[in-house]
């Protein structure tokens, strides 16, 4: 009966101990994945706006909105690095003035109601990853507002980038091994704990009732000792 006791001490110690890590766990865990899920994305952002900077001094220092040159930019794409890197420049009314990726503008529909360029209208810039309705393929957008007209970039959505948005797997090995060995450990010390308790209400019954007590045998030289000790004196 007081086995049975015992480990149902150590059953209820051990479940708020451990329930309370897995608790605090998750809550870091989830709060990591967010972090650096954002941390990608603000990553691929920047290297997108600083093309969109890059593509506005371009336009704004050969004045192509006045001259509508706008195959001029050819040559800057030219000496980006990423040959799947896309480029629109649409106006404020949502014609498309140059696309890298299309050359017949004509068959390109109003862009004014595209996601990122409705973003862009609101809030100055705007994202969003969507199936390309003119080449039928799928583009993480970023487009900037610059009031006269937008520049947008987009980069085009393959395994590659998927594979960089997505957060690293490492933290969360970390965090189920952090369970197994919160596991060990707990067990170990709620045994204890549980045993603690166990043999310090035997002897505080036994010692109410005047029962004999085997005090070599009852304890071991550590703080049970001492308060079994203590027990007697009051005796």
């Amino acid at each position: 009966m007081a086995i049975q006791r015992n480990k149902s001490f150590q059953r209820r110690v051990f479940i708020s101990f451990f329930s309370a890590f897995c608790i605090f766990a998750t809550a870091v865990l989830l709060f990591q994945y967010e972090r650096e899920k954002e941390y990608r994305v603000k990553q691929l952002e920047t290297t997108l706006d600083n093309i969109t900077a890059f593509t506005h001094n371009f336009i704004e220092q050969n004045k192509l909105i006045e001259n509508r040159n706008f195959s001029a930019i050819d040559s800057l794409v030219d000496i980006f690095p990423n040959e799947k890197e896309r480029i629109t420049i649409v106006d404020v009314n949502g014609v498309v003035l140059y696309d890298s990726f299309v050359k017949d503008l004509t068959s390109m529909e109003n862009h004014l109601q595209r996601p990122e360029i409705q973003k862009a209208l609101y809030s100055g810039i705007g994202n969003n990853i969507r199936k390309s309705a003119t080449t039928q393929q799928e583009f993480y957008y970023y487009a900037r507002n610059y009031q006269r007209y937008f520049v947008r970039t987009a980069l085009v959505y393959d395994i590659q980038v998927q594979n960089f948005l997505k957060t690293t797997r490492v933290f969360i090995f970390f965090i189920i091994a952090l369970f197994a060995l919160m596991w060990i450990i707990l067990n170990f010390v709620t045994r204890h704990i549980g045993s603690f308790v166990t043999q310090l209400k035997d002897f505080s019954v036994k010692a109410a009732i005047g029962e004999e007590i085997e005090t070599e045998a009852s304890f071991s030289d550590d703080e049970l000792e001492t308060i079994s000790q203590q027990i007697k004196k009051n005796i």
